[in-house]
This record gives structure tokens, C-alpha cells and sequence, in this order.
């Protein structure tokens, strides 16, 4: 009920969350438990779908400068059929979708761990991890947008993009400790609701509300 915090309609939701924020949400509680909503509990589907999302990102920024006949990190092949395998299993289990989202959450440390090691990691590589997030998280689960709805047409993709450039230009800054031109990259996007996180893996953004 409202009145005790366990309830929001969908148009309130969708105010304050993307789409596949709640979904995530959704998918984190089998289909046969109730679910019960509350402001934290929602937060942390956020915070797990940015971790999910953002090595998606990583990966398809890597792949446009992958060099295609590299064999550096092939071993990397094995984790992904790891990952597809336990993915698998948890649907076919009862559609036990928190284990399969436990699945993704598992890969991307993996994948994360692999992007940040300084490999040159190959095209063929960087492909199966995307299709990887595109086949479980995208097609079957619905939390992970294709790459096509990240640059092809729509106001939302656009902005998205927007914020990427204005993301690599504020690396770029930091990169050559320009720290000031960075804090204002930082306040600008801030100030249209653009909150960044800076982590060991890259940068993470997130919309909030300005009200």
C-alpha cells in the first residue's frame, strides 16, 4: 500500500527509473513470490543494472578500435560459454530469473576484469561478449538495449550519445590534469540531471531528477 512505502505506480516509476531499471527490479523476485517495492530495493536494481549496462558499453566503445585478427584474450571464449551455460540453467529451472541476472552480474566482473587488464582484446572476442549481453540480457530478459537503439534515431539515443562524447571529452581533461576543465564537465552535465560515477572499470552516468 502507499502508506507503507511498498507501492508505485508504474507512471512514478518510470519518472524516476529507465525502463530496464524496472524490469530489473521485476526479474529480481521469481514469478511465483510477491513482490513488494520499496525506494532501496529499487535503487539497488539500479545499481546492478548500471554495473551490467556500463560493461556493455565498455565493450562496444572497445570494439570500435578492436583489431580484428588479434588472439589476445581468446582464453576469455571459455567464460563466455561459462556464463551462457549457468544462464541457462537458472531459466531452465523454472524460470529462476534472479539466478540468471546473478549469471550476468558474475560474467561482468569477468568481462570487466578482462577490459581492465590491459589486453588488446580482439574483435571476435569483444563480439561474443556483446552478443552474449544481446542474446541473455537483451533478447530473453529485455534489460540490455540492442546496440542498433543506441545510435540509430530517437531524442533518448541522441542525448545518450551526447553524454558519451561529453564523458570522454571530461577524460581526455583528466587525463591531462585538467582538472578544472574536468569539474566543469562534471557541474554542466550535473546540472541537467547527469550524475557521474567514477570507477576503476570507467565512468557511469545515470539521470536523476532535478525537481
Amino acid at each position: 500500500s502507499k502508506s507503507l512505502g511498498n507501492f508505485i505506480t508504474i507512471e512514478d516509476a518510470l519518472k524516476r527509473f529507465r525502463p530496464e531499471v524496472i524490469r530489473t527490479f521485476m526479474l529480481g523476485v521469481h514469478y511465483s513470490n510477491p513482490v513488494d517495492y520499496t525506494d532501496e530495493a529499487m535503487e539497488a536494481a539500479a545499481r546492478g543494472w548500471e554495473r551490467l549496462y556500463n560493461a556493455v558499453r565498455l565493450t562496444r566503445r572497445a570494439m570500435n578500435s578492436a583489431p580484428a585478427d588479434s588472439a589476445d584474450g581468446n582464453a576469455f571464449l571459455a567464460t563466455v560459454e561459462s556464463a551462457r551455460r549457468a544462464f541457462t540453467e537458472a531459466m531452465d529451472d523454472n524460470f529462476t530469473t534472479p539466478r540468471a541476472i546473478a549469471a550476468l552480474q558474475d560474467f561482468t566482473r569477468e568481462v570487466n576484469t578482462l577490459l581492465n587488464s590491459g589486453t588488446t582484446v580482439g574483435l571476435d572476442v569483444l563480439s561474443a561478449i556483446d552478443q552474449t549481453y544481446t542474446d541473455l540480457g537483451g533478447t530473453i530478459l529485455g534489460i540490455i538495449p540492442a546496440a542498433e537503439a543506441e545510435t540509430n534515431g530517437g531524442s533518448a539515443q541522441r542525448e545518450a550519445a551526447l553524454i558519451e562524447l561529453l564523458i570522454q571529452m571530461r577524460a581526455q581533461a583528466r587525463a591531462a590534469k585538467n582538472w578544472a576543465e574536468s569539474d566543469r564537465l562534471r557541474d554542466e552535465l550535473a546540472k541537467v540531471g547527469v550524475v557521474l560515477e567514477d570507477r576503476p572499470d570507467g565512468t557511469l552516468w545515470k539521470v536523476v531528477s532535478n525537481e
